[in-house]
């Protein structure tokens, strides 16, 4: 008998979230037309019963209230990430009928003693009718400072701030790099795995380098490493750096497992390996984390762990909603699950 296909199947193929795909077969807004023409195309593939679909309803133009989306210029251009994670942020919006308002501008305000917190951050905005702020990111501590002194609700989305009592939601990073050190020690047997980061760019970053250590010490026994190169991510010749480091290695001591901090530095990675010789995954392992689209378009498709990236941002309008309706109740600081997802890279 078959084996049912399901939206997580059609997800799993294009790595893609459940909920992207759920929105892409609904006919419901959220995702691109060519994200949406791919999932209907395998969905037509493996025989998956499509339902009807349903147009979004419109957001009430009488409603007045925003909720004001905190944006660092340096991302948002990541379509692969970010941008994901603001659909998810806009459409929940949209569905209890909120407007949003997207502020981009560097996250560093001036400190003038004649400007309020609301005038340094969006003078032209009628802040009677902001529900709160939604911060994607990591902005510096000063301007976290400043979005809190404006009173309204504030939601850390992907960040954490230990100085600040406000409601966060963010990914299991480190049980990420967990699961993802886990599979190459236990799955594949490696026993010299480098991980890949920069942990100046992300906290992120720096957690899941944290799980990796986490699964190294607790699976790989006694004859497991794993090492850690530091690169600079936001610089284009990062890549040309590694490979330099990685020539001078001798034979034997070239690792047989990497992970990369996200999956643009575990694909671009591969790639150069592959440009140098190395055969993946016969010669080497290569993993990645986030999931995102092109993790299952590369060759060889890339093993990853799937973080919901649209779900993060519809779980922050969802905690904003609960801080408004009660606003006394204790900080949230919520995690959402990473799940592995094994292709054949890894």
């Amino acid at each position: 008998m078959p084996q049912k296909v399901s939206i997580q199947t059609i997800a799993d193929q294009l790595g893609l979230s459940k909920y992207a795909v759920s929105r892409a077969l609904s006919g419901k807004s959220g995702v691109s037309e060519a994200t949406r023409e791919r999932v209907l195309e395998l969905a037509k593939t493996l025989g998956y019963g499509l339902p009807k679909q349903k147009t979004a309803a419109p957001v009430s133009s009488a409603a007045s209230s925003f909720v004001l989306i905190c944006i660092n210029p340096s991302i948002r251009g990541d379509s692969a990430y970010w941008q994901r994670v603001l659909e998810g942020l806009i459409v929940s919006s949209g569905e209890k009928g909120w407007h949003h308002v997207i502020v981009s501008q560097p996250l560093s305000f001036p400190s003038r003693s004649n400007l309020t917190p609301q005038q340094a951050i969006a003078p032209h905005l009628n802040w009677d009718s902001c529900l709160g702020l939604i911060v994607m990111g990591t902005p510096p501590y000063s301007s976290l400072q400043l979005m809190a002194r404006t009173g309204k609700p504030l939601v850390l989305l992907d960040h954490s701030e230990p100085l600040l009592d406000c409601d966060e939601v963010n990914h299991a990073n480190i049980d990420a790099g967990i699961k993802i050190a886990h599979h190459l020690l236990v799955s594949r047997q490696c026993r010299n795995i480098v991980f890949l980061s920069d942990i100046a760019f992300s906290t992120s970053f720096a957690e899941r380098r944290i799980g990796a250590r986490l699964a190294v010490e607790r699976y790989g026994g006694s004859d497991a490493k794993l090492r850690e190169w530091e690169l600079t991510y936001g610089d284009g010749n990062w890549i040309d750096t590694a490979a330099s480091r990685f020539l001078r290695l001798a034979p034997e001591d070239r690792p047989d497992g990497w992970i990369g901090a996200n999956d643009d530095i575990a694909l671009k990675w591969m790639q150069r390996l592959q440009q140098l010789g190395v055969s993946i995954p016969n010669d080497a392992y290569v993993a990645g984390i986030d999931n995102v689209e092109e993790a299952a378009l590369s060759s060889p498709r890339l093993t990853t762990v799937n973080l919901s990236k649209e779900e993060l941002g519809n779980r922050a309008i969802e905690m904003l909603e609960r801080r408004i309706a009660r606003p006394g109740t204790s900080i949230e600081k919520i995690q959402l699950n990473a799940a592995l997802i094994p292709r054949d890279s890894a």
